[in-house]
């Protein structure tokens, strides 16, 4: 009698080929990748420069364009269609086919469902310390919170979100925990509430480039410098159709275009270059410390934002009395929580520091906190561990 039948050595043969072709898989190019790198490599990087580059991210090259990872979700979207099976998708759309973003417990966050008390209020304590050490230095800090699009944009929230009545959102916990901490604070949501539609963009979690110079002029206000305010359409060009869609493809949804007033910002800053008192840099490439020097003497400005203010705000001071102006991402990781490094941020000597987390993101989790800063308070939420 022999160990295996005849069909198990046919079922064995057919998993050791089905496995071996994953396998194998991992070292063929996907047909309906791009090819390209995810962050652009700069036509200024020398040999050496690029080949560190690549060695540093070949990693991310390898997962974008092998082993079928854009090929998969395409087929598995196609055979639920053709079965009539509505696909999962981490978005929903709205009344007038805004899409929101559904995932990291945004909806509820921004209707008051959940409000994670103990992780907002870490971080307001985060906040006052920061303040408490820079203080007897001359720095002010100044707390401007991007909002989710379900934040701002409740026209085109979708009809069940009428039934949702919560008093109590975590942005609202935050702001009334910095104004006791003594922290000056700007509710973005009012500012971009009282702006016309559309505040944030059709297809994207972002908000359009109009809204991020109103909050930008809503941040000078509050920082005491209205004169550092810029005109919109000094800063913005004419409407034209722009690819966007950074919610279509999570489910690799090709991007539809709408319309999109770009920056077109005449720059009093020179190009930006990396600043050696800020080492400690965001994992992902495209989110690195940069500077941007204006003049040779005013304010030192520092922003600790991410993905809605990199690329823009540091660019606006065109109105201002600043010598420099940084942009650091406010966590070591890209959907982090509350873990830069405040060394640097004592080292780069600001005048001005602006904190810019996206309201998804802000609340400080488990034990993440700014390395370099004193810990007041050492009752940290575990992670992943409900409130």
């Amino acid at each position: 009698m022999t160990l295996l039948s005849r069909s198990r050595r046919h079922v064995g043969l057919l998993v050791a080929g089905l496995f071996g072709f994953l396998l194998v898989s991992n070292l063929i190019p996907d047909p309906l990748a791009s090819g390209q790198w995810r962050v652009p490599i700069p036509e200024s990087f020398t040999w050496s420069q690029t080949l560190n580059y690549k060695f540093r991210n070949i990693g991310i090259y390898l997962q974008d364009n092998f082993g079928f990872r854009a090929t998969l979700p395409i087929l598995r979207r196609d055979l639920r269609e053709v079965l009539g099976s509505p696909d999962s998708r981490p978005f929903y759309t709205g009344r007038d086919g805004q899409l929101f973003w559904g995932r990291e417990q945004t909806p509820a966050q921004s209707a008051g469902a959940l409000v994670r008390t103990a992780n907002v209020e870490r971080f307001v304590t985060m906040v006052g310390e920061m303040q408490r050490v820079l203080a007897p230095r001359g720095t002010r800090v100044v707390v401007a919170i991007p909002p989710n699009a379900q934040s701002v944009e409740v026209e085109a929230l979708p009809n069940w979100y009428d039934a949702l009545n919560y008093p109590t959102t975590e942005y609202d916990l935050a702001l009334a925990g910095l104004k006791a901490e003594g922290v000056t604070t700007v509710d973005l949501r009012a500012v971009l509430k009282a702006s016309a539609r559309p505040r944030y963009l059709m297809t994207d979690t972002h908000w359009n480039s109009r809204s991020s110079v109103l909050s930008f002029n809503a941040v000078m206000v509050a920082a005491g410098h209205p004169d550092w305010q810029v005109d919109p359409a000094a800063v913005l060009g004419p409407p034209i159709p722009a690819a966007r869609g950074d919610l279509l493809r999570t489910t690799r949804l090709p991007s539809k275009p709408e319309s999109e007033e770009p920056f077109a910002i005449k720059d009093r800053a020179a190009p930006a270059r990396f600043d050696p008192a800020l080492v400690h840099h965001n994992e992902h490439a495209a989110f690195k410390s940069l500077a941007y020097d204006y003049a040779p003497t005013g304010q030192r400005v520092l922003i600790l934002g991410d993905s809605f203010t990199g690329g823009s705000w540091p660019r606006l001071f065109l109105n201002a009395d600043v010598s420099v102006v940084a942009w650091i991402h406010e966590s070591r990781r890209v959907t982090g929580s509350c873990d830069f490094n405040f060394d640097d941020v004592k080292t780069f000597a600001p005048d001005l520091i602006i904190m810019a987390r996206t309201e998804r993101f802000f609340p400080c989790y488990g034990d993440d906190w700014p390395v370099g800063l004193p810990r007041p308070w050492f009752h940290a939420v575990p992670k992943n561990v409900a409130p």
